[in-house]
């Protein structure tokens, strides 16, 4: 297990921990809940239960003990927005189904976390929607935050000022983790992400993250839209997580817009599916401006390029065990699975390895400090179904058994929740080669 691994461990472990010994509980339920007899400050009881969240979470940080507020099925508007602090844990008592906090796209616009400003929290089981700030439309996570089993929807990163905005749905730093949720329909007008926006460590594993939008048309200063999707930046991880629909829009001539994720300053994305997102000039995944990481992950059927490479002089892009076909070109471009911008400013390294990108001959050579290029592959790939949008690899699959073991897939799984490595060498790609009579899901 990596050192990663055990610090990301460490940190769910430690709200485990803390919510088996929760000091006390506040409750929240929408006005003539059945069995409500009003609203009682500290909202210590379903009966006496508060019906505005920041209510109710302003009394439960009155101690420092761990606290658990929890919120009972209803839409919930936000008057402002809701700040957390000090080992709070929010959870919709039903799930996200269930609970809806609207934030009315009330907050100005130069704020940070529309609708939650969270710090060493837990956010669990809540869908967040309409919520609009400069960074995290919906939410801004940092110290630690876990953002669990939530959907975050229809959320806006804006700026009313020639400035840029991260983060349309969520902006999470500093180790804050988001699990299994769904980030849909989010928009960031101004650059960064109109889904998420991870750094410094933030990790977001098993989520969707579909159908978000970026736009550049306001800022004279920059001239890309950068990860539609996703945004990683230093040291952010995505892992296991399924990426698609995505579409960054760019209305200056000249400029670059990126549909599904970004890596920059040692951003990683792993285990992932990345599909049918679009950008001017990478549809799929880019690696901009300094480094980054692309391991055992499915592009496919992404336009504008399934890969977008601009890698600073000194440093490097790593391409490994990553299956990348059946992209399509940006108009102006014959390169459709990776494509490279080489200038005098981008001139770094690249290291390309067991790989399934073609034409395999196109990697640069020139141009460039240097490069690595061992065991890739232009071959079709042989999805199992490809027509059906089933990106698992077939029997005979020249994927299969091609890639390079690395100390990361220790007891990490593939995208459906396998072993990674299976029969003693890793498959490339965002999955590992079922036998045949197995039961699996479709996307």
């Amino acid at each position: 297990m990596n050192m990663f691994t055990l610090q990301k461990t460490a940190v769910i472990c430690g709200f485990l921990l803390a919510a088996q010994c929760m000091a006390e509980t506040h409750y929240v339920v929408t006005n003539g809940t059945p069995g409500w007899t009003g609203a009682v400050d500290p909202y210590t009881n379903w009966a006496t239960a508060g019906t505005n969240i920041i209510d109710v979470v302003n009394a439960a940080m009155t101690n420092t003990e761990p606290r658990l507020v929890l919120v009972s099925n209803g839409v919930y508007y936000l008057t402002n927005q809701v700040q957390v602090t000090n080992a709070l844990t929010i959870r919709g008592v039903n799930g996200r189904d269930g609970t809806i906090v609207d934030g009315g796209y009330g907050m100005p616009a130069n704020n940070y976390g529309g609708c939650f400003y969270l710090t060493n929290a837990v956010l669990d089981g809540l869908t967040i929607t309409n919520g609009m700030a400069k960074q995290g439309g919906g939410i801004y996570a940092r110290g630690g935050t876990i953002i669990q089993h939530c959907r975050i929807t229809g959320c806006i990163a804006t700026n009313d000022v020639d400035d840029n905005a991260m983060g349309g749905g969520i902006r999470a730093n500093y180790n804050s983790v988001i699990t299994n949720c769904e980030i849909v329909g989010n928009t960031c007008y101004n650059i960064y992400a109109g889904g998420a926006y991870l750094i410094h460590g933030a990790l977001i594993t098993h989520c969707l993250i579909a159908s978000n939008h970026a736009y550049l048309h306001k800022l004279t200063g920059y001239s890309e839209a950068r990860g539609a999707g996703l945004a990683l930046q230093y040291s952010a991880i995505a892992e296991n997580c399924e990426i698609y629909g995505n579409v960054a829009h760019v209305t200056r001539e000249g400029c670059q817009g990126w549909g599904g994720v970004e890596l920059g300053n040692g951003g990683t994305i792993r285990n992932s599916l990345v599909y049918n997102n679009t950008g001017i000039t990478g549809g799929g995944i880019c690696i901009y401006y300094t480094w980054g990481v692309i391991q055992n992950c499915t592009v496919v059927s992404n336009t504008g390029a399934g890969i977008w490479c601009a890698v600073k002089s000194n440093l490097t892009g790593y391409i490994e065990n990553t299956i990348s076909y059946l992209n399509t070109a940006s108009a102006g471009s014959t390169r459709s699975n990776i494509r490279y911008n080489i200038t005098s400013y981008y001139t770094g390294s690249y290291h390309i390895v067991n790989s399934c990108i073609a034409p395999t001959n196109d990697f640069p050579t020139s141009g460039i400090q240097g490069y690595y290029y061992a065991d890739n592959i232009e071959s079709d790939p042989n999805f199992a179904g490809k027509d059906v949008g089933n990106w698992r690899l077939a029997n005979d699959s020249p994927c299969v058994n091609a890639g390079t073991n690395q100390d990361w897939m220790t007891n990490s799984v593939d995208f459906d929740g396998r072993a990674r490595i299976r029969y003693g060498t890793v498959d490339m790609g965002a999955f590992e080669r079922i036998h045949e009579g197995v039961i699996y899901r479709f996307h």
